[in-house]
């Protein structure tokens, strides 16, 4: 699924999108660092060890039926009452999470990584991290200065029930140092550990447009990346829209 590098650069258009009223804009902006927490915070099982359906609310190799956010609320409804504008801001993000993933799974993974047979399973599980890396490259270039230090202030206050706060807090803090002025990204490395391939092997690979054109974009072109990239972002901006028009503040 997209890295958090990816869900904050999401979240950063979403903060400036003029298609979301200017009050919602506000919210999220005075919360904004409850809501980039949010918009990461459902990868936190890396760190906790907690399976995908308990976080996601699906599970590879699932059919999704039904959009994971409502499928979160319906097992959590307290979710729709958050008790404070961060906790909402924080929902608002996850649920944008969610639905960046649900699309992601929807329109890229299955189509063109598991129903299509290009390479064999294990190139297309290769190639799959590869386009990953490539998006969580060029997404963290565009992440602005503010979000490091804004991301810092988020101080999560029981928003979860199936998740703790310091959980929360722990990926906070790892994502925060790699997104810092002095930061150094762990992608790479977290990835390479997923697949058998050493940091320099995937750097090397990167690097060489023979080997990504032969590789990757010759089965799936760029044009088709940008078109699910504009699907995935709509769908997220749309389900994220629904939770906050649909939730209310307990105070």
């Amino acid at each position: 699924m997209p890295t958090p590098f990816t869900h904050l650069e999401i979240a950063q258009r979403l903060l400036c999108d003029e298609e979301i009223p200017q009050a919602t804009r506000d919210l999220l902006t005075r919360e904004r660092g409850a809501f980039l927490l949010g918009s990461i915070a459902a990868d936190a099982r890396v760190g906790s060890g907690a399976p995908r359906d308990r976080t996601h609310f699906y599970a590879y190799g699932q059919d999704i039926v039904e959009h994971p956010w409502r499928v979160m609320i319906q097992k959590n409804p307290g979710l729709m009452q958050p008790k404070t504008d961060a906790h909402r801001a924080f929902i608002a993000g996850y649920v944008a999470h969610l639905s960046v993933d649900e699309s992601w799974s929807l329109n890229m993974v299955g189509p063109h990584f598991v129903a299509r047979e290009w390479g064999d399973q294990a190139f297309r599980f290769y190639m799959l991290h590869i386009i990953l890396i490539y998006m969580d490259e060029r997404d963290l270039a565009r992440l602005e200065g503010w979000q490091a230090e804004s991301l810092h202030t988020a101080i999560p206050q029981q928003w979860l029930n199936f998740m703790t706060d310091a959980d929360l807090a722990h990926w906070r803090d790892l994502i925060d140092a790699q997104i810092a002025p002095d930061g150094k990204s762990q992608t790479l490395l977290i990835f390479g550990s997923r697949i058998g391939k050493t940091p320099d092997e995937l750097r090397a690979f990167l690097d060489s447009p023979d080997e990504m054109q032969a590789g990757l974009w010759t089965h799936i072109p760029r044009p088709i990346l940008a078109e699910i990239e504009a699907l995935m972002y709509i769908h997220a901006r749309t389900q994220m829209m629904h939770y906050l028009d649909e939730s209310t503040n307990e105070d």
